[in-house]
């Protein structure tokens, strides 16, 4: 059993790695260098929470909400967001994508698009069950990691 743990860990991270090599690689073709893939994956959290605010999207993603702010300001420098206050309350300040901002998440996803049917072509529907499991599994050690990553940072900070 150990072995398949191995070559399961090789996968994943060989895996891993070829994502961001190939989303990095497409960003660059469509956006030039000005836009990172951390970038990116901000922009589509803006556009399925569009319109939101700063903190409902910190929470969305999981970070503090001066990370998010930072990252805003960095996509609203390079054209790709824009903050409006809400009528009813000015203090509240909403974060929309702009049609720059939503061409390169449109881009993005449809590479994810791509990628999930070629993991799924040769899959039967209960094989494809299956990886689903074991993808929630993946994603609830990240998520949990994550969550202990950001109560460690609140700890330190306050």
């Amino acid at each position: 059993m150990e072995k398949h743990l191995e070559v399961l860990n090789n996968l994943l991270v060989e895996t891993f790695n070829e994502i961001l090599k190939i989303e990095e690689r497409s960003l660059r073709l469509v956006a030039g260098s000005d836009v990172t893939v951390n970038e990116v994956h901000t922009l589509d959290a803006i556009g399925k929470y569009e319109p939101g605010t700063v903190s409902e999207l910190a929470s969305a993603m999981m970070v503090t909400v001066s990370t998010m702010t930072i990252a805003i300001n960095r996509l609203e420098r390079k054209g790709l967001v824009k903050r409006e206050r809400a009528g009813d309350d000015r203090r509240v300040v909403r974060v929309y994508l702009t049609d720059r901002g939503r061409s390169l998440s449109y881009v993005h996803r449809r590479f994810h698009r791509k990628m999930v049917r070629a993991v799924a072509e040769r899959l039967s529907p209960e094989e494809i069950e299956i990886l689903s499991r074991a993808m929630e599994n993946l994603r609830d050690f990240f998520h949990l990691e994550n969550i202990k990553n950001a109560q460690s940072l609140l700890k330190a900070e306050g």
